[in-house]
């Protein structure tokens, strides 16, 4: 929108003005890529008034480290330098290149807190827009995907939770869609096969997104809850939720208070918050991190703390509560 008042500005004074009338307050949120720190400044500031805004690249960059992938928006992320970035300041690319866009791309979020970036581990555009639907677990597989987790949900920023990942649900999330139009209906399909031409590298096929079947895989399968594999998995996140819910430095937005340390060599990374740490080990072997002595709190592999070094387990994470800090 290139309009003399931005469309989300707009939005924002109507909402306001709603909130005004019904005497109550009410939250918006955009869904925004421009990385543009004026979406959520306030408007006496000279922003347009949003209180909050998706952050696409924490997730480019969680993922990006997680699973490996590179193609596409992914070229741009990648080291543990870029991810390190994204748990401090939320984004990325705060002015500098973009090598899928092929240009510079966004603004430094100066004294913004991490209060107004919502963050994700998966949501319903970066599961659904794949070929195959495919979920974190299903992509890095469930050690991973807790590591990630644990990441996000402990970050500075607003969590958002996409239907069925507290379990690591089996369904896939295709992307579908129901056009009465044919030609419309059509379009969209033949769309997809080309967008994905080279994905499956000339076998299988992209699921027919006009198809109800494909709606009908998309479905989460409820029970599985109870299942022992996802019933760990769900017990994990009740675990973070709770942690955050109960420390007050896990719900402070303030960015300039988050500290993170990684080896890319090594494959760890730790992120401090106060006296609470997390320490994620993504390597293939234990590693051992110097940390401030203290308690570990919740892990899900081996973590063993002795005279100020973690010794953790192969593709796991622990959150530690320190001493000293």
């Amino acid at each position: 929108d290139d309009s003399p008042r931005h469309v989300l500005a707009e939005l924002s004074d109507e909402v306001a003005a709603l909130s005004r009338e019904l005497g109550r307050p009410l939250s918006l949120i955009a869904e925004s890529d421009l990385n543009d720190p004026r979406i959520v400044r306030p408007r006496e500031l000279g922003g347009f008034g949003v209180h909050a805004q998706w952050c696409d690249d924490f997730h480019h960059a969680l993922h990006a480290v997680l699973t490996g992938e590179r193609q596409g928006y992914y070229a741009d992320y990648g080291s543990w330098d870029h991810l390190a970035r994204a748990l401090q300041q939320a984004f990325v690319l705060d002015g500098r290149w973009s090598t899928h866009r092929r240009r510079r791309h966004g603004r430094p979020i100066g004294d913004l807190g991490g209060e107004r970036f919502v963050v994700s581990l998966q949501n319903h555009d970066q599961v659904g827009n794949r070929a195959l639907g495919e979920r974190i677990a299903h992509l890095a597989g469930p050690r991973f995907a807790k590591v990630g987790a644990a990441l996000t949900l402990l970050s500075p920023f607003v969590p958002l939770l996409f239907q069925g990942e507290e379990w690591a649900a089996s369904s896939p999330f295709l992307y579908f869609a129901d056009h009465a139009d044919p030609q419309l209906a059509e379009g969209v399909r033949q769309g997809r096969k080309r967008e994905f031409a080279d994905f499956l590298g000339g076998g299988g096929e992209i699921p027919d997104p006009e198809s109800e079947a494909t709606f009908e895989r998309s479905k989460l399968v409820w029970e599985e809850r109870s299942a022992e594999a996802h019933a760990r998995m769900l017990a994990w996140y009740r675990t973070l939720i709770a942690l955050r819910r109960s420390r007050p430095e896990l719900r402070d937005g303030r960015l300039d208070r988050v500290r993170v340390r990684h080896d890319e060599a090594s494959r760890w990374l730790t992120m401090q918050r106060g006296p609470i740490v997390v320490a994620a080990n993504l390597g293939v072997s234990p590693c051992a991190i110097r940390v401030a002595g203290g308690t570990v709190l919740a892990a899900t592999g081996g973590a063993q703390l002795a005279r100020g070094v973690l010794t953790l387990s192969a593709s796991s994470v622990a959150v530690l509560e320190t001493r000293g800090a």
